[in-house]
């Protein structure tokens, strides 16, 4: 889908589009569930990627945010800070912080839109 170059960081994705499974009825359930409903989070992403200095706070935040989604998890990043992050959402929508934009490249063809958001 793309490239991200990144250096000096620890880059954990979070997403519904490995480990799930489909009922009979073509239901799909993936891993993350969002701990208020108790089932799987479906808040508009279909991958939530954190690049920060701690592979444990990166593995967090990828979680946390794909729970939170794509609104609550720009104002958690605006908010918070120290971590950059990379969103794709429902609608091939792809967010990224301000500090990913110029080590950033989709690659050819592909049909989503890109959003950088600054502090």
């Amino acid at each position: 889908m793309c490239v991200l170059e990144i250096s000096d960081g620890a880059v954990v994705t979070s997403g519904r589009y490995e480990n799930y499974f489909e009922d009979e009825n073509g239901n799909i359930y993936w891993h993350i569930l969002d701990p208020s409903t108790g089932y799987p989070a479906d808040q508009g992403l279909q991958a939530v990627t954190v690049i920060s200095p701690e592979g444990k706070l990166s593995d967090a935040l990828s979680t946390a945010l794909f729970v939170m989604g794509p609104e609550r998890a720009e104002h958690h990043w605006r908010k918070n800070g120290g971590f950059e992050m990379l969103m794709i959402t429902d609608q091939s929508e792809i967010i990224l912080t301000e500090g990913l934009a110029k080590g950033f490249s989709l690659n050819e063809g592909r049909p989503e839109t890109i959003r950088a958001i600054e502090k």
